[in-house]
């Protein structure tokens, strides 16, 4: 009975220790019991004691409770309780070795299901320091972005502060150029409140001479009509005084013919005359004729010129180069208005003594029918200073030919280069455009003279006196003496014959 149950523990043994890879034990034809007994994740089985058919079946009680011992030898009753106290006792240490074996299987499930317990959190652990590696390194990638990212707003914040710096600048600075401008365009309103209250006053006291002068106006205007008719009645009679001087003029010539041919005939015959008349009396051509015939004082001669029957007078210097000079033309005090239309200029005006024109027919005749003339021209700054401008030849064409200019051989000190047209232009006035240009040069320079393009002199021009000669361009000019918006004081234009 022993020996069977050793044999049991001991399967039961072997059965726990292949318990973490439990077998199913197979089916045997044989009449071998087994009892299972599953305690968690492992089965214990225990192999019965087999049942003899030669055993002896007990009618006792005690014997039929415990069908373990069937198969046990029927003794007698002492045996049987000694037996029975061994087997207790037996059993009672079977018992011990049970419970000792169920500890220890306890305890070496314990540390089996603590080292699997251990190996689950190690496994555990490695997966969360895994984990947190990667959590750790993708917290540290987007850390570093982040860092970039507020690297970047600082430093567009930090622009952005700095835009907004010079923003407030600028718009402090516009603020304050707009108060200046507010502060000057006030000043400016005060200026023109100033301003419009003078004009107004201006206009009232420009109102009141207007009316004035309107009054002047009619008042000149009536005083000229008189005067036009007093002048026309003047013209009147110097044209009857201008012919019976004429008639008187060639009276004296049949007068001094006939005393000549008297004188004559008193030589011839021996007779002296007390007064006789000398070879000075004859008439002049020009004032070279004057100044030969012993006049060489400068002052207004009598002159009878070539293919006209009037005499003209003329003013001779007799002062500058040795004299013999003709003056045709003499500015000095502005008292003659040069704006004369062509036949005035044609047959002269002014005073020989004072400011005058010869007159363009003369000017003609004289230069083409006598003989070979020069020409020079005196001016004089309102500074004092004094200049000439001299031609070796002098003539102008006839009036068919607009009297056109006709010079050569240019000298003097009024210019390194010539201020009249060298090559040649015609005579314009305000009635007869002759110049080259578009623009009328007679009317828009005044007075008459060769113009050609609106060249760069005009000694006709309007007369300006002293502090109002500066930029005129249509006063007295002469270019490259003074400038083309130079207004002289003083002019002079004189002609004498070459071979004087």
């Amino acid at each position: 009975m022993t020996v069977l149950l050793g044999f049991a523990f001991l399967a039961a043994l072997l059965t726990h220790i292949g318990c973490s890879n439990p077998r199913r034990v197979p089916e045997s034809s044989s009449t071998r019991r087994y009892n299972r007994i599953q305690h968690g994740q492992c089965t214990y089985t225990f192999i019965l004691p087999e049942q003899d058919g030669n055993c002896r079946e007990s009618t006792t009680e005690q014997y039929n409770t415990n069908a373990l011992q069937r198969d046990a030898p029927h003794m007698e009753q002492d045996f049987s309780t000694q037996k029975l106290q061994r087997l207790e006792h037996v059993m009672e240490n079977y018992t011990q070795w049970l419970q000792k074996l169920e500890n220890y299987i306890v305890e070496n499930m314990k540390s089996e299901m603590a080292q699997m317990q251990q190996n689950a959190v190690q496994n555990h652990t490695a997966t969360m320091l895994e984990i947190g590696t990667s959590l750790l390194s993708q917290t540290a990638e987007q850390t570093r972005k982040l860092t970039d990212v507020e690297t970047q707003v600082l430093n567009q914040t930090s622009r952005l502060e700095i835009q907004l710096l010079e923003n407030s600048l600028s718009t402090y600075k516009l603020e304050k150029q707009l108060l200046q401008q507010t502060h000057e365009i006030f000043k400016i309103h005060e200026k023109n409140s100033l301003l419009e209250h003078k004009i107004l006053e201006m206009e009232e006291r420009h109102k009141e001479e207007l009316d004035t002068l309107k009054e002047e106006k009619e008042n000149l205007q009536s005083l000229v009509s008189r005067q036009t008719y007093i002048i026309q009645e003047l013209e009147r009679q110097l044209t009857k005084a201008t012919t019976n001087n004429s008639i008187l003029q060639k009276q004296q010539l049949e007068l001094m013919d006939t005393v000549h041919s008297l004188v004559n005939m008193c030589s011839k015959e021996g007779v002296v005359l007390k007064n006789p008349k000398r070879e000075d009396d004859k008439p002049f051509r020009d004032c070279a004729d004057a100044y030969q015939a012993g006049f060489n004082k400068s002052g207004v001669y009598t002159i009878y010129v070539n293919n006209i029957s009037e005499p003209k007078k003329v003013f001779c210097n007799m002062d500058i180069l040795g004299g013999g000079w003709t003056v045709i033309q003499h500015r000095e005090d502005g008292s003659l208005d040069f704006q004369k239309n062509w036949k005035e200029y044609k047959m002269g005006f002014g005073s020989p003594s004072g400011e005058y024109w010869l007159g363009n027919e003369f000017i003609f005749v004289i230069t083409t029918s006598q003989r070979h003339y020069s020409l020079r021209i005196e001016l004089t700054d309102w500074e004092g200073s004094r200049a000439y401008s001299q031609y070796d030849r002098f003539y102008i064409g006839s009036e068919k030919q607009n009297y056109r200019l006709y010079l050569k051989g240019h000298s003097g000190t009024a210019g390194k280069q010539s201020s009249l047209i060298l090559h040649g232009a015609d005579f314009s006035t305000k009635d007869a455009d002759n110049d080259n240009c578009m623009c009328k040069c007679a009317l828009m320079l005044t007075g008459g003279w060769w113009f050609d393009a609106c060249g760069p002199s005009n000694l006709n021009g309007m007369f300006y006196s002293a502090g109002q000669h500066h930029g005129k361009i249509n006063g007295i000019k002469w270019h490259y003496f003074k400038g083309p918006s130079y207004s002289l004081r003083s002019t002079t234009m004189m002609i004498r014959p070459l071979d004087f």
